[in-house]
């Protein structure tokens, strides 16, 4: 995962449910800081991360494995 990253943000707190944001660093103190549109200008949030889903909006690429796994 790198960041900055850009991500939609679920927080029931302040009734956000999937709100465009950029990631912008992860506090050792519990928190996601993201920065994310407010009243047309650009906000710094510091959200717990007890409280709060991320999803990167990029997905993950795909990797084909050499090999099969018998079940």
């Amino acid at each position: 995962m790198e960041i900055p990253a850009k991500v939609s943000v679920f927080n029931r707190t302040l009734e956000i449910k999937g709100k465009a944001a950029t990631l912008v660093a992860i506090s050792p103190e519990g928190y996601f800081e993201v920065v994310l549109e407010f009243q047309q200008r650009n906000h710094t949030v510091l959200f717990p991360v007890a409280e709060t889903v991320l999803i990167f909006n990029e997905a993950l690429p795909q990797i084909a494995a050499d090999f099969e796994v018998e079940r």
